[in-house]
This record gives structure tokens, sequence and C-alpha cells, in this order.
């Protein structure tokens, strides 16, 4: 997380950044990213894109500082090899990873199953085990043009390996002109029944133009069968820095299911962005929509580099990106967090819950990671994910509470996971096992965790609502155990 501190006034900026676009494997072009620890690295990419930050901020009238959010901060000192491995690295926060067009997708013997289902295999290895799964987000790949075999992939995807978004590529899988079809409108509809974002590669404003139109296509299907699965239909176009010079642009990314991601985009390119799309975009949105929540920070890495990535961030943070903080907080965060629901396989839990008084609230924390930290570190459990709620509004501050993760425990060719949130009520700290019900609310799968008058997010609030506070450390500690077994 990066923070901005004012010498004078003592004031902090803090800003969760989320990389939406990065590949990891072995390219068949040349280009890889076989470990996310090794040089050359994910990480060791962050590391160099923290550096240059750091000394372009330097002499600025703040001082400048990247380190862990909160609770992750709490986990990674609970264990060395992680806190090693991380390292240096928190200039950026998460990272969706994707395969390349790789080495290990369908080989002789693999009749019956998806091109890439090795590489997805391959993806969810290292995003479902820390320290991995503390950064790391995993997106599949699919070819829509295997019909069936696409969308089983894509339920095995989800279902099976929890990964949590799709990245498609029309001109490296050879179907560039086949996008508007119904193989690629099947696997948009099927996205939207599991509620995750589907990413197209784009190359040429034909793409776009195709794309749109297999959205619309889409949309108007679950319009007409499920309406309430409209919403969770969400196509990001990859690439959109090189579009501009096409203001339709704009008219398509004012879809109300369309985003675009900034990988590729640099040098002039990055100003010109951001003013076109507050001048052209925002007309498009409507009273209650913002033109930064349609865009998305990417690097591409590792196609494009260090210089891309800092050349961006530094723009975004400077005082000529027009917009104001909360739209820079979207743009390098938020807004793809919102897309992608938190990990979430079958679950089994029943129901638990704590209220914590604020005199317990730290040490409470730190007894959780400390116990999430001991089960993951000595194998009995994957720490399978870490999922922020982060949501921008005037005045924000990204706090180092509301957040959930899950810990899993494989029996054979299965999991069972645990999936706990950490929330403030009222200033009250509280900490809940999930069950299935509370998995599949709005407020969960949106990743909006502010109370209101919603229907969905006031019956969240009930079932979480403080009753009495516990107050003994050593009840604490018992309860924080038994809610991080299986079987309860």
């Amino acid at each position: 997380m990066l923070e901005f501190e004012d010498i004078e006034s003592k004031k902090i900026h803090r800003f969760f950044i989320v990389d939406a676009h990065h590949h990891l494997g072995a390219d068949v072009d040349g280009h890889n990213n076989r470990n996310p620890v090794a040089p050359g690295g994910t990480f060791d990419f962050y590391v160099k894109v923290g550096g240059r930050l750091s000394k372009l901020f330097s002499n600025k009238p703040h001082i400048f500082r990247f380190s862990p959010l909160g609770f992750m901060n709490e986990i990674v000192r609970n264990n060395k090899k992680w806190k090693d491995a991380l390292n240096g690295t928190w200039a950026v926060d998460q990272t969706v990873v994707f395969p390349f067009n790789d080495e290990f997708k369908w080989r002789e013997g693999d009749e019956g199953k998806a091109i890439y289902w090795r590489s997805n295999d391959n993806i969810a290895r290292w995003v479902t085990r820390a320290p991995y799964s503390l950064r790391l987000i995993g997106f599949g790949r699919t070819v829509p043009a295997e019909g069936k075999l696409a969308i089983n992939e894509l339920r095995r995807m989800v279902e099976t390996l929890g990964l949590r978004g799709l990245k498609v590529h029309p001109r490296s899988d050879g179907w560039s002109g086949e996008i508007v079809s119904q193989d690629v409108k099947n696997i948009l509809v099927e996205a939207a029944k599991y509620n995750i974002p589907v990413l197209f590669d784009t190359r040429g404003f034909g793409q776009v133009l195709d794309i749109h139109e297999i959205t619309r296509m889409a949309r108007s299907e679950l319009l007409s069968t499920d309406k309430t699965l409209v919403d969770n239909l969400k196509v990001i176009l990859a690439h959109i820095g090189f579009h501009l010079g096409h203001h339709e642009l704009f008219t398509v990314l004012s879809h109300p299911n369309i985003y675009g991601d900034t990988s590729g985009v640099h040098d002039a390119g990055i100003p010109r962005l951001f003013e076109e799309a507050k001048e052209l975009l925002q007309p498009n949105l409507g009273r209650y929509r913002n033109w930064s929540e349609k865009i998305l920070f990417g690097t591409d890495y590792n196609y494009f580099d260090v210089p891309h990535a800092v050349q961006f961030i530094s723009y975004v943070l400077s005082n000529d990106f027009p917009g104001t903080p909360e739209d820079a907080q979207r743009i390098l965060g938020s807004n793809l967090l919102k897309l992608v629901p938190p990990f979430k396989r079958k679950i089994k839990t029943n129901f638990a819950k704590v209220h914590v008084s604020t005199e317990l609230a730290e040490s409470t924390e730190r007894t959780l990671a400390k116990e999430v930290a001991g089960l993951a570190g000595d194998n009995s459990y994957e720490l399978s994910s870490i999922d922020f709620f982060i949501d921008p509004h005037p005045s924000f501050q990204v706090r180092p509470r509301d957040f959930k993760l899950t810990l899993s425990q494989r029996e054979n060719e299965h999991y069972e996971d645990i999936n706990l949130i950490v929330i403030s009520v009222l200033d009250i700290l509280t900490i809940a096992r999930l069950d299935n019900s509370m998995m599949n609310t709005s407020p969960i799968k949106s990743r909006i965790l502010r109370y209101d008058d919603a229907i969905s997010r006031r019956s969240f609030y009930e079932k979480l609502w403080p009753e009495s506070l516990e107050t003994n450390p050593q009840k604490m500690s018992d309860f924080i155990k038994s809610i991080t077994k299986t079987g309860n």
C-alpha cells in the first residue's frame, strides 16, 4: 500500500493498488514469468516499481512509503519465509494473473479436456497457497470455440480451482473473426452465472466493436432469462489506450457491463486517456456514475515493464491527474476488486460470530493473524485467499480492517473451506465464519460492505450486528481457534 504523509499537517493518504493485467507461465513467443518469486518474476518487478516511485517522490513535501496493509502485515510478520519473499514488493498490493498462450496447454493424450486446462491448474497452484495467495488473484483461460469443453472448463475453474475471472485472447487463439458468435455469448452468460469478469485482449478497434456487440447480445439474453444475473455480466477490454483516437471507444465503455484496462498505455497516451475519458465518457454515464468507475490499472507484465508502470502510477497520483483522490483509488484498485468476487468454493461450515471491545481489537487481530499463519505455515491448511473491501468515497480512508480470508483443508481431491470475515460494525471489531447463505449475498459478491437501506445489505448486517462484547482475551483466543477448524 502506498502512503503519503504531509510533513506539515501529518495527514496521511493511502492507496491500495491492484494490477489488473499480469501474465504467469511461459508463452510460446518466448516471454515467460514461470515463478513470481524468481529474479525477473512478479515480485521482483514490484520491488523495482517501488524503488523507482520512491526516487520520484523523495523530494516532495511529504513522506512517501509503501508497506503491507494492516492485517496483511500481521500475517507476514508471523512467517519469516513469507516476509522475506514479499519484502520490498508492497508498492502494488495484489495482482490478477492469468496464463500466456503457454507451454502448459493441451498435449497429446489430453483428449476430452479443454486446451488450457493444464495452464489453469498451474495458475491455481500459485494463487491458492501462501504467501502467493496473499497477493495473487487467479484468472483462467479458455477458447470459446471449444463449445461445451470451454463451458465445462469455466465451471471447473471456479468450482474446483477457485479461480475468479476468465481471460480470452481472440488474436493469439485464432478466433478474431468469431467474436460475435453463439460460443462467445454462451461463455459470457455462463461467466455471469458465476459472477466472474471476462477479460478480452483487444487488437484493432474492430474487435472492440465486436466485443461491444456480443456483450449487448449476452445482456439481452440475461434480461429475458434471469434479470438477477444482468449485473453479474462484467466484460473488461484490455489495452484501451491502444484505441485512443476512436471517440466511439468511450461510447463502448459507457455500456453498463463494460470496463477497460490501461495495460500498454504510456508516455503522452496516459494524460490523453484520462482527459478524453473525463470529457467523453462522463456525459454518457448519467447522474449516478463516475467516469473513473470504468477504468482499471493494469501493467501487462512482462510485455511492458517497470518504466510504463511507474509512469502510470506517478501520473495518477500527481496534480496533473484530472480527478480526485477517490478517482485515483478507483482506477488503481477498487474498481477491479468490485468486479472480482472474493474467493469461493463449496463450503460446509456453520455461521459463527464474535464482537470485540475496542480495547481488544488490535490484540485480537494479532491473535487471528498468528493462528492463521501457524495453520498455513505448518501445512495443516492452505491460506487460499485474502480479499479486502476497499470502497472509496468523499474523505475516504483505506482501513486495515474489512476483509475476508479463506483457509482450506484438502481431503483427497476435494477441499473444505473456512471463510472468515473481519469487519468494523458500529466501530466494534466483528469476526465471523460465513456459511453458504452469507457467501452468496450481494455485499460479499460486490465487495460493498457499507451499511445502507438496500435490503440485501441490511439483512447481511443484521446477522453480524453486535449482541454482546467479548472482553476476555483467553475466551477470544479460544473462539478464534474454534472457528479456524473444519467440520464445525
